[in-house]
Parts: structure tokens; sequence; C-alpha cells
């Protein structure tokens, strides 16, 4: 059972960012609100339309842009993302040549050092997939999810001590195995599940069915909704349970606060409680990252902020991890290729470490 006073504990917590927001000093643009919307629905889709592949459109006629090899095979591994999504999307019924299946594909790379109080210095390297095919013959209401769906909440790079789910092997540059886990997982997703719940509740909601690490069949219901939206501040809640015949139970919530009148400032304030059953232990955890986060154009995106992090559970600590994080993103090179870099300085009270500086580096190649 979770103990009253750590529900306190988090609520002040919350309460107390919730606090900092209001003093937010933002620049007022009439048109915020639909630019952040679609900033928000970018991270979401991931999705570059087929023309932006053509070299006549203005991703590829931009001063001193040259065609080269790496673009060639860019659009020849687009190109063949797209037939196989047609393809499948003809099995479902006559498809409308306006209306093509499409496809979306993440590969990630993220080179993680740690200055570790225990461990000493370490550097890890973890490559990561995640892609979508969505199918508009079936109303798009079905897509084919792969890879690893963590990425899916990277919005910010995640910084709590308690994050991952599983523990990487200290000894390895690459940990093969939980690579493989992470990125080996595969189904399909039925959006909009019922109109009229939807409408009536004001949710958005979907149905995952699919295979996990390899052997861990898993069905997973979504549940999201915008509780209120005005000229400053927006909160939103997003939730989700999985059941795996292998992992067992998986519980999932996060509030979202955003507060700017600015789309090119605004502070965010994510709060997760997540509470999972792995190899019949049970564990319940929170994480809350408070960013302030600058739009400095040409997709380039400085956050900057303090995480914290704790348990519920008896054993642990209930406030664990807190320290300061700054993260900035930019395309480099091309506009499909991004470079990501986070810098943090936690603590972990549950393994004796005091606070130690940590740094990641991500590049992202978008398809």
């Amino acid at each position: 059972m979770i103990k009253s006073s750590h529900i306190t504990t988090l609520t002040f917590y919350t309460f107390v960012s919730f606090s900092l927001l209001s003093y937010a000093v933002a620049e007022t643009l009439p048109d915020a609100a639909t630019y952040i919307e679609a900033k928000e629905e970018a991270l979401e889709d991931l999705h570059l339309d087929n023309a932006a592949l053509d070299k006549s459109t203005p991703l590829y006629s931009q001063p001193n842009f040259e065609w080269g090899w790496t673009d060639e095979k860019r659009k020849k591994v687009k190109d063949k993302l797209d037939i196989w999504a047609n393809e499948m999307n003809d099995w479902f019924g006559e498809t409308d040549p306006q209306k093509p299946a499409t496809t979306s594909l993440r590969l990630v790379l993220d080179t993680r050092w740690a200055d570790d109080p225990i461990e000493g210095n370490e550097v890890t390297v973890k490559p990561r997939i995640r892609g979508r095919l969505r199918l508009p013959v079936l109303e798009e209401r079905l897509s084919l999810i792969i890879g690893d769906g963590n990425l899916d909440e990277d919005t910010f790079l995640k910084s709590g001590s308690n994050v991952d789910e599983d523990i990487s092997d200290p000894d390895k540059l690459i940990d093969t195995r939980r690579t493989r886990d992470e990125n080996a997982s595969i189904a399909l997703r039925w959006s909009r599940f019922d109109d009229q719940i939807e409408d009536k509740l004001g949710v958005k909601t979907d149905v995952d069915l699919g295979v996990r690490s390899v052997d861990d069949l898993y069905v997973k219901v979504s549940v999201d909704k915008d509780w209120y939206e005005g000229e400053k501040l927006k909160i939103s809640n997003d939730n989700f349970y999985r059941y795996g015949l292998d992992s067992k139970h998986y519980i999932k919530g996060a509030l979202n606060l955003k507060y700017g009148t600015s789309a090119d400032r605004f502070i965010n304030n994510r709060t997760t409680i997540r509470y999972r059953n792995r190899n019949h232990e049970e564990s319940t955890d929170w994480v809350n990252d408070l960013r302030q986060v600058h739009y400095l154009g040409n997709e380039k995106q400085l956050a900057y902020g303090i995480a914290t992090s704790g348990y519920f559970d008896h054993d642990k600590s209930t406030l664990n991890s807190y320290g300061p994080a700054i993260s900035y993103r930019q395309p480099i090179w091309r506009e499909w290729f991004y470079v990501q870099t986070e810098l943090n300085y936690l603590n972990d009270k549950t393994d004796d470490k005091n606070h130690y500086p940590s740094a990641l580096l991500r590049m992202e190649a978008l398809f």
C-alpha cells in the first residue's frame, strides 16, 4: 500500500512546481497556442511528407545545398517504406490515390557518459529505432508500430535516476541484450477505439496488441485528455495500462503543464507516476521534470531546469534524486539529421551516490 505521507509529499512538490509557473514571463504572440500545437503534432507524428524528398522542394533547394550519396540512400529507404505501406493498405480494401499510406521512421544513437561515484567513468552506447505505418483505407485508425516505445516520450531527454525500466550492463559499451529487447517490439495500434465515448468524455484512446522484448505478448490501452487550454496555460494528461505475459502489469500516468504566451518560450512541467510488476516484484515511482523551453528558430531547441524523482516503496527513498539539467537540439548538415545533447548533475540516494555529472549525445535521423 502507498503511504498517505508519500502521496502528500508528491502532491506538495507538484503544487510547488505548478506555483513556479505563475511567475513565468513570456512574450505575447496572438497565434502562440496554434504554433505550440503544431510543434506537438510534429513531434508526435515525426513524419516528413513525400514531397520533401523531391530535389525541387525547399528542403533541398537551400543555398549551398548539394544532393549527395546520403540523400540518395535516404530517399531509397523512404520510397521502399512507402511501397510496403501502400501494399499493406491494399490488403484492407480499395485505396484512394489522394490518400496514400504513410510511414515515419526514427533511427537514434544515444551515447551516455557518467562520472559515477561508485562505478567510475562509464560510457554506454544505445542504438534505438521507432517507426509507424499509417493505413488510411481503415479511416486512419490502424497503424503498425515498431521499435522502442520509450522514444515517444523523449520530447525532453529523461534525466531521473530511477527512470529506466532495466539496468544496463556496466561492463559493456553496448548492452546488446537490452538493445535487442527494447527495439524488438511490434504492435498493431487501433486509434479512436470508440468515437461516441471519446466525444462524450473528450479523450483520445489507442489500443495496442503486439510483442515486445522478442517474446512478451502484450495488450496496451492508452487514454489521453486535454483538461484545459487558455491563452497562457495548457493542462493535459496521458495514461496507459499495459499487460504482458512476461512483464505483467505496468501502469503509467502523467500530468503535463505548459505556461507561456509565446510559442518560442514557455515553461513545461511534467509529473509522472508509474507502477510496475516485474519478475513478481512490485515497485511504484515518480518523476518530475520542470523545464524552461526556448525555440531559437530553424528547429533549434534549448531546455533547462530541474529534474527530480523518487519512490513510494518502503525500502527506497521517497525523494531519491534531484538536480539541474540542460539540453540542446538542432539539425545539422541536413534537415532530417539532428544532434541533441544533455548535461545533468544528479544524485541517487538509494544507491548512495552523491551528485555527479553525466552527459548524453543523441544523433537522430528521420525517414
